[in-house]
């Protein structure tokens, strides 16, 4: 099924139970593929084109030298300009193929084929590519839409449980940006993702990239929980998934919205967030190990005159408000210490209920 998309918008997307490999590029084109998946992929009638990589990556090896062999071999085979790359697997092996792709020969086309619902529902879409350096997450990257999703639920059949919690919590986020509270509760209910939660997902997501591609305006609230969020998964040494981190940054962004004076989230409803987040309390760094993490965000900037570990400086900040839309605000990251402190302790009292 072809999701609906805005007219001109840079990438078409798909929405399918099994790959179909009519779905795949027309001219020639490679494939860099998580080998985890090879023979799924193969198994289901896929070819694999001549100088196939299979790679294996972890967000600890989400760097600039871990594409370098990729664009290496890429030259040596050579590919060419008119060629396409497929990238096939999670959200850190599309981010990384992207940039690849964005990078040889200054730019070749791409198509991506996400394999995780966290991937499918936010990582695929919209043409953020990159990589982390040892500073933060996703510090060097590029623009660069792919020209096709083809988001397969076959490949989620495999997943883990908890990687399937991983994607749920972008969903979730997308529902609160927009105020959707129904539809967040729903969400937070045991029993599976749905397929139209995930259509849902990118239809909006679609929308939002093709009014503001280069995020300059709306679409930064899709980074709704990412700012805690991300000092929170690299203080745990990734030991928190990137979904996971997202959730936790959710629930300490519905805190703080409400400690700077917008209007509180029910009771009930931050319960239900810290229920399905409970079982990652032994994962959450302490302050002092997040500050100087958000400090250092991408997000962040520097006011003149005041030192770099000051309060001057600010941070850009996403901030839900229950049942309206979201807003965007600029705030000292230092206002983050009491809604972490609060995170912890709603943690703990679900996690002493189970």
């Amino acid at each position: 099924m072809r999701l609906a998309t805005p007219t001109g918008f840079a990438t078409e997307v798909f929405l399918q139970e099994t790959p179909d490999p009519s779905l795949l590029p027309e001219g020639p084109w490679t494939l860099v593929g998580d080998v985890r998946l090879r023979e799924t992929w193969t198994s289901a009638g896929m070819p694999e084109p001549a100088h196939t990589l299979w790679v294996s990556v972890s967000e600890e090896e989400k760097k600039l030298r871990t594409i370098l062999p990729w664009l290496e071999h890429w030259a040596r085979v050579p590919l060419h300009r008119e060629a396409t790359v497929v990238a096939l697997g999670g959200g850190v092996l599309s981010d990384m193929a992207g940039l690849a792709s964005a990078l040889y020969l200054r730019g070749v086309a791409w198509q991506v084929w996400p394999t995780s619902l966290l991937a499918m529902a936010d990582a695929a879409l919209g043409g953020k590519t990159g990589v982390d350096l040892a500073a933060g997450k996703n510090l060097v990257g590029a623009f660069h839409a792919p020209r096709r999703l083809v988001a397969c639920t076959a490949f989620l059949e495999s997943l883990p449980t908890r990687h399937l919690e991983n994607g749920r919590w972008e969903l979730v986020k997308t529902a609160l940006i927009q105020g959707e509270m129904a539809w967040a509760a729903e969400m937070l209910q045991d029993g599976p993702v749905k397929f139209a939660w995930v259509e849902r997902t990118l239809a909006y997501k679609a929308g939002v990239v093709h009014r503001d591609p280069r995020e300059a305006g709306e679409r930064r609230l899709l980074n709704l929980g990412h700012t805690l969020g991300h000092a929170l998964e690299a203080a745990s040494g990734y030991g928190l998934l990137h979904g996971e981190a997202v959730g936790l940054g959710l629930l300490g962004t519905c805190l703080l919205a409400e400690e700077v004076g917008l209007k509180a989230f029910p009771p009930a409803f931050l319960e239900a967030l810290a229920r399905r987040l409970a079982p990652l309390a032994p994962l959450v760094a302490p302050w002092p190990a997040c500050l100087p993490l958000l400090l250092r965000d991408k997000k962040a900037k520097h006011v003149p005159g005041a030192a770099e570990d000051e309060p001057g400086t600010e941070i850009h900040c996403i901030l839900p408000r229950f049942g309206e839309p979201a807003i965007q605000r600029t705030l000292a990251p230092q206002v983050w210490e009491s809604p972490h402190a609060r995170l912890i302790d709603l943690l703990a009292q679900e996690a002493s209920r189970a």
